[in-house]
């Protein structure tokens, strides 16, 4: 299992980023990056740029689901696409005081209305090699089926956010 810091995963090759961090709900922990400097932008095999300059990245973390949600926006602050991991536990690191997510994964995208699952094949190595129980390779497949649904028939609730709430626009 892989534990993960919201502040230092995907962003590789930005070399200046903002990161506000709000806590001012009991349900989710919600960051938001802006992306300042990359050295090179982030494209999907199907073109789609999901990183680059002045682009915003907006995580949530439901502290009581077992995922979290990745929102990618470009300089115009149009929604580009999804991203959920599969987690055991979504929580604040006690050092940091970061929010951080153990990853269990398994992983579903959504880019342009088209649901995709991976790394399932990862998941059942983490199992063989023991790196999770089974109980936690359970949890990972049960997750990712209720996600799933919630996604097809609109009722994810993460994904009805209103995030001008936030002001992210202005950072």
């Amino acid at each position: 299992m892989r534990k993960k810091l919201i502040s230092k995963t995907y962003l590789r090759d930005v070399d200046k980023y903002r990161l506000d961090i709000y806590y001012d709900n009991n349900d989710y922990y919600l960051a938001i990056k802006k992306i300042i400097h990359t050295n090179e932008p982030f494209v999907l095999p199907t073109g789609l740029c999901l990183i680059d300059n002045n682009y915003f990245i907006v995580e949530v973390l439901p502290k009581n689901e077992n995922y979290i949600m990745r929102i990618y926006f470009n300089e115009k602050k149009e929604r580009l696409g999804y991203y959920f991991d599969i987690s055991l536990k979504n929580g604040i690191d006690e050092e940091s005081k970061i929010p951080y997510y153990d990853d269990l994964y398994t992983d579903i995208t959504i880019e342009n209305e088209k649901i995709e699952i991976l790394d399932e094949d990862e998941l059942k190595e983490a199992l063989d090699t023991n790196k999770i129980t089974n109980e936690e390779f359970e949890l990972a497949n049960e997750t990712k089926e209720n996600l799933l649904q919630s996604i097809k028939n609109n009722s994810n609730k993460y994904m009805q956010l209103d995030l001008e709430k936030y002001l992210i626009w202005n950072i």
